[in-house]
């Protein structure tokens, strides 16, 4: 089994219980490596597990000790680097992660990836019923707020093409 679907199977295992609007958690989780994968066409199996992971410790009972014993030292980093910290408000759970993703080779790749899911899925939400569509608003309002701060924290000093483009995106999906 390639390490990319091991990540798979291993983060559909422990998501099973949780759902992503109507459907499967797994949904966004596929839908990030996709993004990275046919998208911005990375190839790099590290990378791609670590999007199909990006949850597991933050939302599930994984310890980041498993995902190292099980994916190596790579897929670890690049997994606890876009790990929220625990705190009391969404900000004080995002400082940690901003920090460490700025310091950890392509994991901006991943929360990029990420971000870029989730405004997509709040996108979808606004041709649903009158909660999702109030749902998906008010959470592309919270993305727009942030938006600055998330690019000032992580962006790198010298994007790749990769990296360049998700910003690009990702900015176009907030307009709207």
């Amino acid at each position: 089994m390639s390490l990319v679907d091991d990540a798979r199977h291993f983060a559909t295992v422990a998501h099973a219980a949780q759902t992503y609007g109507d459907g499967p958690y797994t949904a966004h989780l596929a839908e990030t490596a996709a993004i990275l994968q046919n998208e911005v066409g990375v190839h790099d199996e590290a990378l791609l597990a670590a999007a199909w992971l990006h949850d597991v410790v933050e939302d599930t009972g994984v310890e980041p000790a498993e995902v190292r014993a099980r994916f190596g030292e790579r897929v670890a980093a690049l997994v606890a680097a876009v790990t929220d910290d625990p705190g009391d408000t969404r900000a004080e759970r995002k400082a940690g992660a901003y920090v460490r993703i700025a310091a950890t080779p392509d994991a901006v790749l991943v929360k990029l990836a990420d971000r870029l899911a989730n405004v997509r899925a709040c996108r979808r939400d606004l041709s649903g019923d009158h909660i999702r569509t109030s749902r998906g608003e008010r959470k592309i309002a919270r993305y727009r707020e942030e938006h600055p701060g998330l690019h000032a924290a992580i962006a790198s000093e010298e994007p790749g093409d990769g990296e360049r483009w998700l910003w690009e995106e990702l900015g176009r999906a907030l307009e709207g």
